[in-house]
């Protein structure tokens, strides 16, 4: 065998493990580039909030595994939370905000304490994540006003329409009881034409606040049009719904409002309807707006309750 002579030079293994590492970083650095690439073009394919978070989890747990992603932001229309998977011993938070607008708070859990440059990707995937996030949040604050009644505060007609659409929806599916109050304010011309528009809108909104509490937690209350307002009373059946009204109606009569240092006497007549085996939403509203004519063409200030007849001066039961 020739022996080979020349210069060569000896082998660094410190210098080969350093090279390859430098390999290594290279691969990972361009693996999450690709990956934040991803990441940026699905965010921008939806303005739904829950869908967007989806997606940050799912492609950040590629690269970062986690045993639970939190996201809560409080805003006065209501907190707003995502929750995916259950802690662990060790977490990472982080505040966000956007030229100054506040979008909330993220965190991370797990198991394992997170590694610097796991750090610094989370850290990447937030900066993609915060202008689509925005939007999101500018997207759902336009529904919501586009379903917000001005004057109230309460969801308008279009939200009472969509909620009943969902409602209705859910007590056939599970074979639950629904109720729907129809609220009319009696002769709330005459506060229009005494103290004038402007007061009348004012009271419209004390008139809303009011209905907010006498109702439970999971009903909700609308503004129908007008002096009318409408009451969404999921899992209750007819006699627990007529409770309910009445307790609505003689909180208008025997508490007065206050407006401009003045006590303002206000009653409601009220509607009442229960959902039919086969009812549809139409069907719904329009039993509720028959028992609620029933109620003002029987001297006003009443509950009535589709189906049942018109004769007595009272429908109220005892609380």
């Amino acid at each position: 065998m020739k022996k080979v002579t020349g210069n060569a030079r000896p082998i660094d293994l410190k210098q080969a493990r350093d090279a390859a590492e430098n390999v290594r970083i290279i691969d990972e650095w361009q693996d999450n580039s690709n990956r934040l690439t991803v990441l940026c073009s699905r965010l921008h394919q939806t303005l739904d909030l829950n869908a967007m978070l989806d997606i940050f989890a799912e492609e950040l747990n590629q690269v970062v595994p986690f045993a639970a992603l939190a996201y809560r932001r409080s805003r006065s229309g209501g907190d707003f939370g995502y929750l995916l998977g259950s802690g662990g011993p060790h977490h990472c938070c982080y505040n966000l905000s956007l030229r100054g607008q506040e979008l909330g708070s993220l965190r991370l859990d797990r198991r394992d304490r997170f590694r610097d440059d796991e750090l610094m990707f989370i850290e990447q995937a937030i900066g993609v994540l915060i202008q689509p996030l925005r939007n999101g949040w500018r997207y759902q604050e336009a529904l919501e006003s586009a379903m917000t009644d001005g004057l109230t505060g309460m969801g308008n007609r279009r939200a009472l329409d969509e909620t009943l659409d969902n409602h209705v929806e859910q007590a056939r599916r599970y074979d639950q009881p629904l109720s729907l109050l129809l609220v009319d304010l009696d002769h709330f011309k005459q506060i229009n034409d005494t103290l004038g528009h402007a007061a009348g809108d004012e009271i419209l909104g004390l008139v809303g606040e009011r209905i907010e509490t006498q109702i439970r937690s999971c009903d909700q209350g609308f503004r129908y049009g007008g002096e009318e307002f409408a009451v969404v009373l999921p899992h209750t059946a007819q006699e627990a719904a007529h409770l309910v009204a009445e307790r609505l109606r003689r909180a208008f009569r025997e508490k007065p409002m206050q407006y401009a240092e003045r006590a303002l006497s206000i009653t409601a007549s009220i509607g009442v309807a229960t959902l039919g085996g086969d009812d549809s939403v139409d069907d719904l509203l329009r039993a509720a707006d028959s028992a609620l004519y029933a109620a003002k063409n029987s001297g006003r200030d009443r509950v009535r309750i589709a189906g049942e007849g018109t004769e007595g001066v009272d429908n109220a039961v005892s609380l």
